[in-house]
C-alpha cells in the first residue's frame, strides 16, 4: 500500500507543474532555445502554431539562433485582468509584467483597457516599413494603428476582422424561415430556441459586434433626424429581442460558428474568419455567413509592445516579422503553398494592402480596402463600449429565462406588435448608460455586486410589467 502511495506521489510532483501552467493560460516549452519570447495573447491555436513556427524558422535562418516563444493564452477580459494584478507588484525594483508582446483582441482592447494604464510602451517602426504597411492611417475613417504624435503609437493594427451572421441552411429549411441578411433577421419569432450567442463580458469580438448592432441603429436614428440617443435604445432592445431567441449564450465567439453548422442552433453572430472556416469545413451546402449590408465594420486586430518587456529587442523583431509581407500572407495563403502555413488555413484578413495585388493562392478572395463601406465604428459611438457587456448580462444573461418566456407571452398577446415595439426600445438611452458605466468603474468589488443585484432587478420588473399587460397573470 505504501508502494502506491509513494509511486502517486511521485507522479504528482511530476505533473503538477504541466497542470499549473495549463491553470494559468500558459503553453508549456518542450523545447529548450537560445533566445525566449513571451507573447499574451486570445488568439486560438492555429495561428499562435504557425506564426511561431515561421518566425522561429525565418529567426534560424537570417540571425542563426532559436527562439522558444511562450504563449499565455487569454480571453480579453482576462487580458486585461492580468495586466491589472500584475501591476500591484510592478515597481522600480521589478519593472517588468512578464510579458513581452500582446496581440489580438481589438482595438478598444489595445486603445483603452491596455494604453491608458500604462501597459504598453510606445514603439517606433522603421519609416519604410511603416509606409509600406500603413500608406493609408486609417480605413473608412477607423485608425488602422494608433496615431500618437505626442509619444509615438503603443498598437499597430496586424490583420482586419468584420462580423456577420452564421446560419445552417438545413436547419433554417426545416423551421421554414429564410436565410438571414440582417441583424435583425435574428430576432424573428420563428427562431426562438434556434440562436446561439456569446457572452460579451467573455469575448471581446461578441461586445463588439453588439457594438455593431448599436452603433448602426444611432447612424440609423441621425438619417432620420433623431437624436442618437434614441438610437443608442433602439439598438440595445434588438440585442434584447435576439437574446429572446437565444438558446444559451456560450463563453467564447469560436464556439458559435461550431453550434451552427452542427446544427444546434439555426443562426448566430460571430467574427468574419470564424464564420467562414466553419462554412468552408462542414460545406457552403449546409452553413453560410453573411455580412449584412452596410450595417458591419472592419476592425484592426493589433500588437503591441508591452512595458517593461523582458526581450525587448526580439519582441520589436517578432511586430516587425508580422507586419512584413512574409508574414502577413501568413493570414490567408492556402496551406502548403509556398509563403504559406504549414498545416491550417488561418482565414484573417491581412492588414497591409500591397499584399491584395495577388491573391491567387489566398483562400479568401476579399479585399477589404474594396469591399469597405461608408459605415465603420465611431469612437464617438463606442463610449459605452466599456458597460456593454454587463448591460446585456444583467438584462439578457441573467434573466434569459424570463425574458424568453416574456416574449413568447407578448407575442401571443392581442397587443403583440406594441408590446414587442416597447421590448425592442431599452428602457434608457446612452447618457443614463454613461453615468452607469461611471458607477461601475468607481465601485468597490462589493459595490459592484449591489449595483449587478439593483439594475438586475429592475429590468426583471421591466420584464413582469411587460407580461402584465399582455395580459399573463
Amino acid at each position: 500500500m505504501k508502494r502506491w502511495i509513494l509511486l502517486g506521489l511521485f507522479f504528482v510532483v511530476l505533473l503538477a507543474p504541466l497542470v499549473v501552467s495549463a491553470w494559468l493560460g500558459r503553453e508549456v516549452k518542450v523545447k529548450s532555445a537560445d533566445l525566449e519570447l513571451v507573447i499574451i495573447t486570445p488568439h486560438q491555436e492555429a495561428i499562435r502554431r504557425e506564426f511561431a513556427e515561421a518566425f522561429t524558422r525565418y529567426y534560424r535562418e537570417t540571425f542563426g539562433k532559436t527562439v522558444a516563444i511562450d504563449y499565455r493564452t487569454f480571453g480579453a477580459s482576462d487580458i486585461v485582468k492580468y495586466f491589472d494584478e500584475r501591476a500591484k507588484t510592478v515597481s522600480k525594483e521589478n519593472p517588468t509584467y512578464g510579458i513581452d508582446i500582446a496581440w489580438g483582441g481589438g482595438d478598444f482592447l489595445f486603445d483603452v483597457q491596455l494604453k491608458k494604464p500604462g501597459y504598453l510602451q510606445a514603439l517606433k517602426l522603421p519609416a519604410e516599413l511603416m509606409k509600406e504597411v500603413f500608406p493609408d492611417a486609417k480605413l473608412s475613417g477607423l485608425p488602422l494603428y494608433d496615431v500618437d504624435p505626442k509619444n509615438g503609437p503603443c498598437w499597430f493594427g496586424t490583420a482586419l476582422s468584420s462580423f456577420g451572421v452564421v446560419y445552417n441552411r438545413d436547419v433554417l429549411r426545416h423551421l421554414g424561415v429564410p436565410e438571414p441578411r440582417t441583424w435583425r433577421d435574428l430576432a424573428d419569432p420563428r427562431l426562438a430556441n434556434w440562436v446561439v450567442l456569446a457572452d460579451p463580458t467573455r469575448s471581446a469580438s461578441a461586445k463588439q459586434a453588439y457594438m455593431v448592432i448599436v452603433e448602426r441603429a444611432m447612424a440609423d436614428a441621425l438619417a432620420r433626424g433623431q437624436s442618437e440617443n434614441v438610437g443608442w435604445a433602439d439598438g440595445m432592445g434588438l440585442i434584447r429581442q435576439i437574446a429572446a431567441n437565444a438558446r444559451l449564450f456560450t463563453d467564447s465567439s469560436s464556439v458559435v460558428p461550431i453550434m451552427v453548422s452542427q446544427g444546434e442552433a439555426a443562426a448566430g453572430m460571430a467574427i468574419d474568419f470564424y464564420g467562414r472556416s466553419q462554412a468552408n469545413a462542414v460545406g457552403n451546402e449546409r452553413m453560410g455567413y453573411v455580412e449584412p449590408a452596410n450595417a458591419t465594420i472592419i476592425n484592426p486586430d493589433p500588437i503591441a509592445l508591452v512595458t517593461g518587456a523582458p526581450h525587448r529587442e526580439l519582441a520589436q523583431q517578432f511586430i516587425e516579422f508580422v507586419l512584413s509581407r512574409q508574414g502577413q500572407v501568413l493570414w490567408n495563403l492556402k496551406p502548403g503553398v509556398a509563403g504559406g502555413p504549414r498545416a491550417d488555413a488561418l482565414r484573417r484578413l491581412p492588414i497591409r494592402r500591397d499584399v491584395y495585388a495577388d491573391m491567387t493562392n489566398f483562400t479568401d478572395q476579399v479585399n477589404p480596402f474594396e469591399a469597405a463601406s461608408s459605415f465603420n465604428k465611431s469612437n464617438a459611438r463606442e463610449k459605452t463600449f466599456g458597460i456593454m457587456g454587463e448591460l446585456i448580462q444583467f438584462s439578457c444573461i441573467d434573466l434569459l429565462d424570463e425574458l424568453r418566456e416574456m416574449r413568447k407571452v407578448i407575442l401571443a398577446s392581442p397587443q403583440a406588435k406594441e408590446l414587442d415595439a416597447r421590448l425592442g426600445q431599452f428602457p434608457f438611452e446612452e447618457p443614463e448608460a454613461l453615468k452607469r458605466l461611471d458607477a461601475w468603474k468607481k465601485a468597490t468589488p462589493s459595490a459592484r455586486l449591489a449595483l449587478a443585484r439593483e439594475w438586475t432587478e429592475q429590468f426583471r420588473a421591466e420584464y413582469g410589467e411587460l407580461r402584465t399587460m399582455a395580459g399573463a397573470r
